[in-house]
């Protein structure tokens, strides 16, 4: 079925299985000061068990200082790393899985935070933290290089089967390579040529300490969207050619830099709005250039993609990377052609906002990313007792697949005929396909998990005692708020939900409270059903709380319908004619001429329901929505660690 895909390759002389790689990603899992430790080991544990080809580590330092890129990563700075670093070699290699190390040095990306002022090529300051790098002096320039080459040998001496020098994103070694980034006058600024010094002599001095067979290659930035002030794809052509001169074995495809144009920084790590596979032409024009071997980031999701990538010549593997923190098994299930079961990644883009809260990542559709460890044994005592569920949405299918894993007789109850819960509404936004299948595919797991699905059929406390459960789980989800201001049951009031369902219930211009995603996702199918439309907030900012990526891209997106954003705005009353608030910077009036005032101001939890179900099963567990308003990864998280730790 995939027959590219999972085909064996070389780089080097290193055969790798197929054509997968889980390219690199920052976890912030592994010891505190950097190291390997046992959550580390068994997240990518998990992944090699699941059958991808090739794992590129996350971030691995190679000095401390102004050398850390994350507060828990990787390290290759001395031998004190080794052992912890064999033992993540020999967990991966249990499964014919191969491993690339990559070296990292964050330069202006580090941050104060961390003890010292971060370092660059040249003192360009950070555009989203304003603080300035330290430009490197030469002999500064010969102790990093120094330490490329020992956390190199270091990785070799543990067993890793390669090293990754992390060369793009505006890293240390991309802000050599960068026009825009290197202001340099000496030897490593200027000309094409001088920019590569820093990296080709870090590659000969790995080559020196490790052989020519020990598979070396460089991640970079094909596009910097900056025109000729920074490396666009022919100039970083000329890039990939010099660097497989200078005895690269791979190059690894990626993208961008901090100064990229706001709408060209989202492709680095896309929303879900994003096709699948739309970058592989950055891949396939460099593989004109040069002989060996590419892998090509893509926002790459499901096989049959990543199949036709392959097929088309764009590159010799494809990266998946956050469809692996979806699901580890990723490989594993489309080898076996079943491809319909695999957790599908939404592109919700938790997982990097977690990251840049200096935690570690967190998958909305798998709980158990980075908690491997916590949840490697559950406790299977279920002995075929009845639980009820009720509620088909991602709490609800994700606490009766973990309790009929553990040996339980889950029934679940869903008044509606689709399971999925209000995933139902989130796919109708424009872009949205990839949770329709993210459901889909919870769907087609809970079924072949053998659960009794009751869709269509509304749970009662009548129906619930007539099984006898030995538990009871309570997922019903929540009501959409509806604030308590004069005129709010006026007849040109709609719930946004309503109109995601059916758009038809907009008319004349539009006025929408609440600019969260369910607010935004909802503008965005107004205006382009061509309705003048403002998006009003009591919060300073427009998606405050939200993802910052994925509200960049929505506002993008809606940018050319011209919509009126009103942040600060407190809803006092709603009139026939259309809406009135108190601009909360000036204690002002505002007035909103609107026929339309849509509703999109959050979620509460069914009390009276749960009430309801308490009142008879007192020892109920209440998940997700059904407890607190949340995000799909809180309503994911809280059911599975329940359902994991039960005791009836």
């Amino acid at each position: 079925m995939y027959d590219n895909l999972f085909s064996p390759v070389q780089i080097g002389r290193l055969e790798i299985k197929n054509r997968v790689a889980m390219t690199a990603m920052g976890l912030n899992l592994a010891a505190a000061g950097g190291g390997v430790n046992d959550d580390a080991i068994a997240f990518y544990e998990a992944r090699a068990k699941g059958g991808v080809g090739l794992i590129i580590s996350g971030l691995c330092r190679v000095l401390d200082g102004a050398g850390v890129g994350e507060p828990n990563q990787l390290a290759a700075r001395h031998s004190g790393d080794l052992q912890g670093l064999e033992r993540l070699m020999d967990a991966v290699h249990k499964y014919g899985t191969r491993i690339f190390i990559q070296l990292h040095h964050p330069g202006r990306e580090g941050q104060l935070m961390f003890g010292e002022q971060p370092v660059a090529a040249s003192a360009i300051p950070h555009p989203l933290s304003g603080q300035s790098p330290r430009a490197l002096t030469l002999p500064e320039i010969g102790k990093i290089q120094t330490a490329f080459v020992t956390g190199a040998r270091i990785a070799q001496m543990a067993g890793a089967d390669g090293v990754e020098l992390h060369g793009a994103h505006g890293y240390l070694i991309n802000s050599f390579l960068s026009p825009y980034l290197n202001r340099r006058e000496d030897n490593y600024g200027g000309s094409l040529e001088n920019r590569l010094r820093f990296l080709v002599e870090i590659l000969a001095g790995i080559r020196a300490a490790c052989g020519q067979n020990f598979p070396l290659g460089v991640r970079i930035s094909a596009d910097e969207f900056l025109g000729d002030q920074g490396n666009d794809l022919a100039a970083s052509c000329r890039i990939a050619a010099a660097l497989e001169k200078a005895g690269v074995d791979f190059l690894d495809i990626s993208c961008t830099i901090p100064e990229s144009p706001p709408k060209a920084a989202l492709t680095c790590i896309e929303p879900g709005t994003f096709e699948q596979g739309w970058k592989r032409y950055m891949a396939a024009e460099i593989k004109q250039h040069v002989r060996i071997p590419l892998i090509a980031v893509a926002n790459i999701k499901e096989p049959q993609v990543a199949e036709e990538i392959l097929r088309e010549g764009c590159c010799d593997l494809v990266g998946v990377a956050r469809g692996h923190l979806a699901d580890p098994a990723w490989c594993n299930k489309a080898k076996a052609g079943r491809a319909e079961m695999i957790r599908k990644c939404i592109g919700c883009l938790v997982c990097i906002n977690e990251i840049f809260h200096h935690r570690h990542i967190k998958c909305s559709v798998n709980p158990t990313t980075c908690r491997e460890r916590e949840f490697a044994r559950p406790e299977r005592n279920g002995a075929g007792r009845t639980i009820a569920v009720i509620g088909g949405g991602p709490a609800g299918l994700t606490a009766a697949m973990v309790l009929k894993d553990r040996g339980f007789h889950p029934v679940l109850f869903d008044a509606a005929r689709r399971l999925g819960g209000t995933l139902n509404l989130a796919d109708k936004g424009i872009g949205k396909d990839k949770i329709t299948r993210y459901i889909d595919s919870m769907i087609a797991q809970a079924q072949e998990s053998g659960i009794d699905l009751r869709p269509g059929e509304e749970a009662t406390v009548a129906k619930v005692q007539a099984l006898s459960p030995s538990g009871v789980f309570i997922a019903c989800g929540a009501r959409p708020f509806i604030p308590p201001v004069p005129g709010i049951d006026g007849g040109n009031i709609v719930l946004a939900e309503e109109v995601l369902l059916h758009p038809e219930e907009a008319k004349g211009d539009c006025v929408i409270i609440g600019s969260g995603m369910t607010g935004l996702e909802t503008a965005e199918v107004v205006l382009k059903s061509g309705h003048r439309t403002t998006i009003a907030d009591l919060l300073p900012e427009i998606g405050a709380g939200a993802d910052m990526m994925t509200i960049l891209d929505a506002k993008q997106r809606m940018a050319p319908y011209d919509p009126t954003y009103l942040p600060g705005h407190k809803l006092l009353r709603v009139t026939p004619e259309g809406v009135e608030f108190e601009c909360l910077a000036t204690g002002l009036p505002v007035r909103v001429a609107a026929d339309t005032v849509i509703l999109a101001l959050g979620v509460r939890p069914q009390t009276d329901l749960v009430a309801r179900f308490k009142a008879a099963f007192p020892d109920a567990h209440v998940l997700g929505d059904a407890s607190r308003g949340g995000r799909v990864v809180d309503a994911t998280q809280d059911a599975y660690g329940q359902a994991f730790v039960y005791e009836p």
